[in-house]
């Protein structure tokens, strides 16, 4: 009986201790954080990794808003927020892991 008893407890601490450790390896965390879409007034303004545009002369560029689609936990400035794209304005896209990328965006509005 004692030995059966033993047995018990060591097969409740074994079964215990393989539950306790199930799932408890770290998710290794992503390093994605590219801008994959960037929209205004539904025109993709991204090519070749480089988001610029080119506008007529006279267009008002003081208050545009970006839609951002990005593979990153968080991109700001914010999708969706209005820009002043008189001047070039960085986007920051962070991955999950902390890391970061950057990317200029850069308007341009025709003289003639």
């Amino acid at each position: 009986m004692k030995k059966s008893f033993v047995f018990s407890v060591l097969l409740v601490v074994f079964v215990g201790f393989s539950f306790s450790t199930c799932g408890s390896k770290e998710k290794t965390k992503s390093d994605a954080c590219e801008i994959t879409s960037f929209k205004v007034s539904g025109e993709e303004w991204l090519a070749n990794g480089t988001i610029s545009k080119i506008y007529p002369k006279g267009t008002n560029v003081t208050s545009l808003t970006p839609t951002i689609v990005h593979t990153g936990v968080k991109v700001e400035p914010a999708s969706g927020a209005p820009q002043d794209f008189t001047n070039s304005v960085t986007y920051t896209v962070t991955a999950e892991s902390g890391k970061t990328k950057s990317y200029t965006v850069t308007v341009t509005v025709a003289k003639d």
